[in-house]
């Protein structure tokens, strides 16, 4: 395992594989998108231009930004911000989250309700079921229609899809568990299972990449732990959904590992996205907030990349 570059973020989240940039990954707390070519190990940082929480590629060779508000074209080497699409009710409290483009072409994105965080880093309530599920899942079109796909979500967090059988898998943080849906062709989404659940102690999952073997990489985030003490290492596992075995564990030295995904030249190189805040005052953890990478023996897939719109 090593630390890629030099930027150290607060909240590092969702990176996404470029072939042109290489690794391009977030820092939503100071606003910024980090780029770095682990060939040449250049690291450069741009301005996000706003609370930017996730980013797509298109096809052309741009980038769709997904910010709390809507989602916007942006070019940040120009650090410019065009608008694009806005659902519906979103406000400070109940913002957009997580997003990837599909195998369909389509941008899915959830929201999340701002209210959680703080429900599980106070300590009577830390270990309590979230009442409220106000959440959503949306579809938007290259055109910039707005379809939700799924409700009663609380926090939407990682997505991964299995083209060939039309799988789709999806994390609610909230409910700790990743939900297993068929995407049918009348373009709904059918709830077939469960395939992972976390216990409350190791964290909740977060981010989510698949490989070529159909297996799930995905985050456990010990960030809602802060009123209560855990002795459990965090890690991402390798999930077969199949069979909903654990396949492999990576342990990491920092509390807070949010987002993951499969890069390199030859797809196997795992990047990993850890977080300084929220950690106690007096913690220290060297590697936490930088962009991490280790060698893995799965490869990954291309990246799915919205047609020009």
């Amino acid at each position: 395992m090593k630390t890629c570059g030099h930027y150290q973020a607060e909240f590092a989240v969702r990176p996404i594989w470029h072939k042109q940039f290489g690794v391009i990954w977030l820092d939503i707390i100071a606003q910024k998108i980090i780029t770095y070519n682990p060939n040449t190990e250049e690291e450069l940082v741009y301005n996000a231009m706003g609370p930017l929480e996730a980013i797509v590629s298109t096809e052309d060779g741009q980038f769709i930004g997904v910010y709390k508000d809507g989602l916007y074209k942006i070019n940040f080497k120009m650090g410019t911000k065009k608008p694009f699409a806005f659902p519906s009710g979103l406000n400070a409290l109940h913002y957009l989250n997580d997003a990837k483009c599909g195998p369909d072409g389509y941008i899915w994105v959830g929201s999340s309700d701002g209210f959680f965080k703080k429900f599980r880093e106070t300590a009577p309530t830390v270990m309590s079921d979230y009442p409220f599920h106000n959440s959503k899942l949306f579809r938007i079109s290259p055109k910039g229609e707005i379809l939700a796909l799924l409700e009663n979500i609380t926090l939407s967090n990682g997505l991964a899809w299995q083209k060939e059988t039309n799988t789709f898998y999806h994390i609610d943080a909230a409910k700790q568990s990743v939900f297993q849906y068929k995407f049918t062709e009348r373009g709904i989404l059918e709830f077939q299972r469960i395939v992972y659940t976390s216990e409350m102690l190791e964290g909740y999952p977060g981010g989510m990449t698949m490989d070529a073997q159909g297996n799930l990489w995905i985050t456990l985030f010990k960030g809602g732990l802060i009123a209560q003490k855990s002795n459990k290492p965090t890690r991402i596992i390798c999930l077969n959904p199949t069979t909903m075995q654990v396949l492999e564990e990576i342990h990491l030295p920092v509390s807070h590992v949010t987002s993951c995904v499969i890069g390199g030249e030859g797809l196997n190189t795992l990047f990993i996205t850890t977080a300084k805040e929220p950690l106690s005052q007096g913690t220290k953890e060297p590697l936490a907030g930088y962009l991490l990478e280790i060698p893995i023996s799965s490869v990954g897939i291309e990246q799915f990349v919205v047609p020009s719109c």
